[in-house]
């Protein structure tokens, strides 16, 4: 009778625990937590006497269960003090550490985000590291310990405004002669304070002078141009953009002396104790030349052999075309040639027309591509099949052109020559020749003067080379 009510007594005992919400034969909880920096400025830093802005994430994402009597602690390290949140903690732990107690969190919950702002002590040494963590427990405890709590560093650095270059659309802007120029500068406040009074200068090159420019420039004289950029806050950002182009009367001394030109440039900016902090910035660039570059480069796929044509099968082409010059280019045509024995199956895309020329018996399509611009490539993919392949080689031609100045005609035509398999037997007696060369070395190395490695190879380059020699003949004969 006494095992039979212990055994009533359990059986209660589970019924009751599953029919607790959220607990389901053990199920649990798994509170998540995250901690990041918060604001307009996300980087992990802060500053003597300054204030520092952090999020922490709860959730109970990959929780089976409810969480009940939720407690949120965040865990200030020593030089970092609590100054508000929101939402308001219950209380505080030790006098300065948030604490924030939730009833419930559901199973698969969303993250809550709360948001502090904490205060950086006075007397924190640039360079110190602080670690700001906080951790999530229930009554049910959790799932993954590994889950409920997080840590985040951030670094002490110098108080004051940070003026730095963020970067220059000038290094990708083609300088020529014909025409202006256009870049943006930007800049930044890297620092923890306001930069007041932020100035920018720009010192062009003696060759070039300036056009114009947004926002207004505050002055310009000489190769001096000046912007007001007035005062940024911490991370904020600004952005110039200049217009130049060449002193017409430098440009005969610029061409002839192909020398670079360096464009400087220096930002400043005073903080709230009125001492100023400047950085400074340079680019080189050359001179180019104005036009487009049409570039062609060809390929071939399906050979069983480099070099290789095969009788009777079939190989792809591809043409490759680009524009590499710093204007667009207009007009743009492709064409491929080819000799005689090779002949188009098909393309893709479709040749725009074909038509006949005695340099190249196999024909010639041709591709109006229209413009291109500056930077573009395609590719046309031409399946050709090789009916016989001629003794001196079959010839595979690709070209392109297209109006105006073309700056670089060195890459406007591609060729390639393949030729047909050896047969068999000469395979074979090149084979046989090569065994001779080997037997002879043998023989010489066993005398009291042995050929060098050097000369045994030479030997058997001269029998593979008068070999082939014969093959050629052999092939180029007329049948008596």
């Amino acid at each position: 009778m006494i095992w039979i009510g212990v055994q009533v007594a359990l059986v209660f005992l589970v019924v009751a625990l599953s029919s607790l919400n959220g607990l389901a034969f053990g199920a649990k909880p798994d509170l998540g937590v995250t901690v990041l920096a918060a604001g307009s400025d996300l980087r992990p830093i802060t500053a003597p006497g300054q204030p520092f802005l952090f999020r922490i994430g709860l959730d109970n994402m990959k929780g089976a269960a409810d969480a009940h009597h939720v407690k949120l602690s965040a865990l200030l390290p020593k030089g970092l003090k609590f100054q508000s949140s929101d939402p308001p903690p219950t209380r505080l732990d030790s006098g300065y550490n948030p604490v924030w107690e939730i009833d419930a969190l559901p199973a698969k919950a969303l993250p809550r985000l709360f948001e502090v702002t904490a205060e950086t002590e006075t007397d924190l040494a640039p360079g110190r590291q602080l670690e700001i963590s906080a951790e999530a427990e229930s009554s049910e405890g959790n799932t993954n310990s590994a889950d409920n709590h997080a840590s985040y560093t951030i670094y002490v650095q110098s108080v004051g405004p940070a003026l730095v270059f963020r970067g220059s659309t000038l290094d990708s802007v083609p300088l020529t002669t014909v025409g202006p120029a256009t870049f943006k500068v930007d800049v930044r406040n890297a620092g923890n304070l306001p930069a007041i009074g932020t100035r920018l200068e720009a010192t062009l090159p003696k060759e070039m002078k300036f056009d114009k420019a947004d926002p207004q420039p505050e002055s310009s004289s000489g190769q001096i141009v000046a912007f007001k950029l007035g005062d940024l806050a911490r991370a904020e950002s600004r952005s110039v953009t200049i217009t130049v182009e060449f002193d017409p009367h430098q440009i005969s001394d610029v061409l002839q002396g192909d020398r670079p030109l360096t464009f400087a440039f220096k930002v400043s900016g005073a903080g709230s104790d009125g001492k100023v902090t400047d950085s400074h910035f340079e680019i080189t660039k050359r001179v180019e030349s104005p036009g487009q570059d049409v570039a062609v480069w060809l390929t071939i796929v399906g050979a069983k052999e480099p070099g290789e044509l095969v009788p009777g099968s079939d190989v792809t082409s591809v043409i490759t075309y680009a524009n590499l010059g710093n204007q667009p280019a207009h007009k743009v045509a492709v064409a491929l040639n080819l000799g005689a024995g090779l002949a188009i199956a098909h393309s893709d895309p479709r040749p725009t027309g074909t038509g006949t020329d005695n340099t190249y018996p196999g024909g010639v399509a041709h591709w109006d591509i229209g413009d291109l611009g500056v930077g573009m490539s395609q590719t046309i993919r031409s399946v050709i099949h090789v009916a016989s392949v001629p003794d001196d080689g079959a010839l595979v031609n690709a070209t392109i052109t297209a109006d105006g100045i073309d700056i670089d005609t060195s890459n406007n035509s591609a060729s390639l020559l393949w030729h047909s398999p050896l047969p068999p037997d000469i395979l074979k007696s090149m084979r046989r020749a090569s065994v001779v060369a080997k037997t002879a070395g043998g023989s010489e190395g066993a005398s009291a003067r042995p050929v060098s490695h050097r000369l045994r190879h030479l030997l058997e380059l001269i029998l593979v080379i008068v070999a082939v020699l014969i093959f050629i003949r052999a092939r180029r004969s007329p049948i008596r």
